[in-house]
């Protein structure tokens, strides 16, 4: 006996589902960081993006006046998560046009983000703890 699968007739783009996802995600929390994964030479690797919304709030409202961050802070904070991740856009699509136009390699691209270990820490992150000594000793 067949299982009944939900959507099986389904024709809806793969990439406005995942939209869809997302818009539901971001409805119930706050998306801090976007992980994929990559295929290199038949093997499968994970990569983290992440936003930092709280740096870009600091940039533009550190040193405005305690009262100006009672009065406007939740709206500045907004503000500073629609700016974090349309800087991440846009980060994105200018190494994808250097891949595209074989100016850099994917790998060569994303490798600081790169998952190692268990911890979801990116390779960027793993080496800054070890102050950037690669396993040799050197720098």
């Amino acid at each position: 006996m067949k299982k009944l699968i939900k959507n099986y007739t389904t024709d809806i783009p793969v990439e406005k589902t995942i939209t869809e996802i997302q818009k539901i995600l971001a409805e119930n929390g706050r998306i801090r960081d976007i992980f994929f994964k990559i295929k290199v030479n038949g093997k499968e690797f994970a990569f983290r993006l992440p936003t930092k919304p709280e740096k870009v709030y600091a940039a533009l409202y550190e040193g405005k006046p305690s009262y100006s961050h009672d009065r406007y802070g939740q709206q500045w904070r907004e503000q500073a998560e629609r700016i974090a991740w349309r800087i991440c856009k846009s980060w994105l699509e200018a190494q994808i046009t250097l891949i595209n136009l074989e100016q850099a390699s994917m790998e060569e691209v994303f490798l600081p983000y790169l998952i190692v270990g268990s911890k979801n820490e990116s390779l960027y992150q793993v080496m800054k703890e070890k102050h950037f000594l690669l396993p040799d000793g050197n720098t």
